[in-house]
């Protein structure tokens, strides 16, 4: 699909992710529109809704819908789990109907973690409220985009997007830095890694493709949280993190967050590969080249 033109709404615009896949489709000449709940000082169109209004309607046709908008497992309320990530998805889908292509993003989260490697053919498991919805909203799309003739691709993201900016930037760079942070449990738990760079274009990459499928969008090179902590904790100069209790951790960021935290994953990029060239094809190579960008921000 030649994006010139295109016609395609982002949900979740104005988020770590979002912005910068919207500035990138603006970039690459497509006609974006962001979808926002406040008004926006923004380079792009925007659609002031909210995804849980049931009666959601666009007076815009759209060809692709990106949809990111979607709270974390760090929301406690099963309310508004369900409200945004369950009945969100269902009134967006009515509201875009003669799309062509139908984006989803969801986590490595849904696979099941006893797979050795996780590949887009693995199998899912609700282990969690956060998980159970979000693969019943991916239940809904698959049926319901078969049934109207629009693609869909699911896009799996690495358990961890680092950038600057979003949670990375706020709750784990910054809380390093001032020697704050601590590590949930012993942090040996293996997790997935991806830029978020490589996020966006690899996105892009699948808009372009523009078919029906599944892919796993993380790095070559899954580690401990606590490799990468401390990698991270090295290049800036500061002392090592130390660790905290499971139990206190839960206590603070809730019990769904913690504990797909604490999932070891490894999960396999192959497939995205063959369309994407990755730019950061480990958290080393995607560390040393943001650290200075975060370093020289922090100083101004």
């Amino acid at each position: 699909m030649n994006l010139q033109n295109t016609r395609i709404l982002v949900t979740g615009g104005t988020g770590f992710i979002g912005s910068r896949l919207a500035q990138k489709l603006l970039d690459s000449g497509a006609n974006v529109t962001i979808l926002t709940r406040k008004i926006q000082n923004s380079p792009f169109k925007v659609i002031i809704g909210d995804l849980t209004n049931p009666n959601l309607q666009f007076d815009q046709k759209f060809d692709v819908v990106c949809h990111l908008a979607s709270v974390t497992p760090l929301e406690k309320n099963k309310k508004i789990l369900h409200s945004v990530n369950y009945d969100g998805v269902r009134n967006l889908f009515s509201a875009v109907s003669g799309a062509k292509l139908f984006v989803y993003i969801s986590g490595l989260a849904v696979f099941d973690s006893a797979c050795d490697l996780i590949t887009e053919e693995s199998l899912k498991k609700s282990d969690t409220e956060f998980v159970k919805i979000k693969i019943k909203a991916q239940e809904f799309l698959e049926e319901n985009c078969k049934k109207s003739g629009m693609n869909l691709v699911v896009a799996h993201l690495g358990d961890i997007v680092y950038g600057n900016g979003g949670f990375f930037k706020s709750i784990v760079f910054d809380r390093i830095k001032n020697g704050t942070f601590r590590i949930p449990g012993d942090g040996k738990y293996i997790k997935n890694f991806i830029h978020v760079d490589d996020v966006t274009d690899a996105l892009i990459a699948i808009m372009q493709k523009g078919e029906n499928d599944t892919y796993i969008l993380t790095d070559s090179v899954p580690v401990s949280f606590r490799e990468f902590v401390n990698f991270l904790a090295d290049n800036i100069g500061v002392k090592r993190p130390g660790t905290v209790p499971a139990s206190l951790a839960k206590l603070v960021l809730g019990s769904d967050a913690i504990n797909l935290l604490m999932r070891s994953t490894s999960a396999s990029n192959q497939k995205i590969r063959q369309i994407y060239d990755f730019k950061f094809t480990s958290y080393k190579e995607g560390l040393n080249n943001l650290i200075p960008i975060l370093k020289n921000e922090n100083e101004h």
